[in-house]
C-alpha cells in the first residue's frame, strides 16, 4: 500500500475525526454547569470599567 491509495482514507478519517472533536468543543461549552460561566467571561469586554 502506498501513500497515493492511502491518501483518500486518510482525507476522510481527518475530516470525521475534526466533526467529532468540533461536535465535542461545542457541547463542553454549552453543558449547563458551564454555560453560565462561559457567559459570564463572554461578558468582560463589555462591562464598565472604573478609573
Amino acid at each position: 500500500m502506498d501513500w497515493n491509495s492511502l491518501y483518500p482514507v486518510l482525507k476522510s478519517l481527518w475530516v470525521i475525526w475534526f466533526f467529532v472533536l468540533f461536535t465535542g468543543i461545542v457541547a463542553w461549552a454549552l453543558w449547563p454547569s458551564r454555560r453560565t460561566r462561559l457567559q459570564e467571561y463572554g461578558s468582560i469586554p463589555l462591562r464598565d470599567t472604573e478609573n
